[in-house]
């Protein structure tokens, strides 16, 4: 049996059903490779002792403390191009010589300490999905060959941000950076999924990763809304799935605090709706202690 293979217990992982939301669940299954409890506690102190502390090129967001997705879009407003673009499997790409190189040449390991390290960081030679150290060392190993490209889109008055495996430019040239991007990537061990680009112009709306680049301001998504109005149709009406109404009540819930978090004049009908179903229905939501 592999070393690996005694520190992890892989299980497959379908998306949770979304009791307020109208579109389809996706039937695609996604592996998390899962580290024991006992990696993961050392995963964990990696983590606090070390990669934590690196700080991090201000394009980066996701997994970043104090960074949001609400300060990811903000980056981005006023564009009237933007181009998203995903890296395709970028975990189970990034293999156990990309970690080396982020521990031995990013962060100055020696050879004998940074091998140690990735063999703690890394499962079956890759990236693993689950481990508390792999969005810093995702991101870590992103920095280490992303320099070409920033050149590239100060060049060219372009705006980059990063959320893990997401990238978007803006700017009035932000067409000119997707062949030098796909090059970086490939030489890099990576590609740029095509099925997931998204070139938006000047009339298209916009969202990125989540929020809606309003006029001067970020709104909630058209889709949070559709799926926040349709969940309060559904409690109204006595409809809910099978975890219960308390349990739709709260996702449903958090989903409005989301929304408030990114425009708060976007919740709040949706917030006096759920304060009526709650007036209603007063065991919706657990005893404080």
């Amino acid at each position: 049996m592999a070393d690996w293979e005694q520190n992890y217990a892989p299980f497959q992982q379908a998306k949770t059903p979304k009791p307020h939301s109208k579109k389809p669940v996706s039937k695609k299954l996604r592996t998390i490779d899962n580290p024991t409890d006992d990696l993961k506690r050392v995963q964990k102190r990696i983590l606090r002792r070390l990669l934590v502390p690196v700080k991090l090129p201000d394009y980066f967001y996701g997994g970043v403390p104090k960074r949001s997705v609400g300060s990811h879009a903000t980056a981005h407003l006023g564009a009237t191009t933007i181009i998203k673009m995903d890296i395709e499997s970028y975990y189970p790409n990034t293999t156990a010589r990309h970690i080396y190189k982020v521990w031995n040449k990013v962060l100055g390991c020696s050879p004998e300490v940074a091998g140690l390290l990735t063999k703690l960081t890394t499962c079956n030679f890759y990236l693993p999905q689950g481990a508390p150290t792999s969005p810093a060392l995702a991101n870590l190993n992103l920095s280490s060959f992303y320099d070409p490209i920033v050149k590239n889109c100060v060049d060219l008055g372009i705006t980059t941000t990063v959320w893990v495996d997401d990238l978007t430019f803006s700017g009035a040239r932000a067409r000119e950076i997707i062949e030098p991007a796909r090059q970086v990537f490939a030489a890099n061990g990576y590609k740029l999924s095509r099925k997931k680009l998204e070139i938006l112009g000047p009339r298209d709306a916009k969202g990125v990763t989540g929020p809606r680049l309003g006029h001067g301001s970020l709104r909630a998504s058209e889709q949070n809304m559709r799926d926040i109005r349709a969940g309060i149709f559904n409690l109204r009406s006595g409809r809910f799935t099978t975890r219960g109404m308390a349990k739709d009540f709260q996702s449903l819930q958090g989903k409005v605090a989301y929304v408030r978090s990114i425009c708060p004049a976007d919740a709040e009908d949706a917030e006096v709706a759920l304060s009526e179903i709650h007036s209603r229905n007063p065991g919706l939501l657990p005893k404080s202690r």
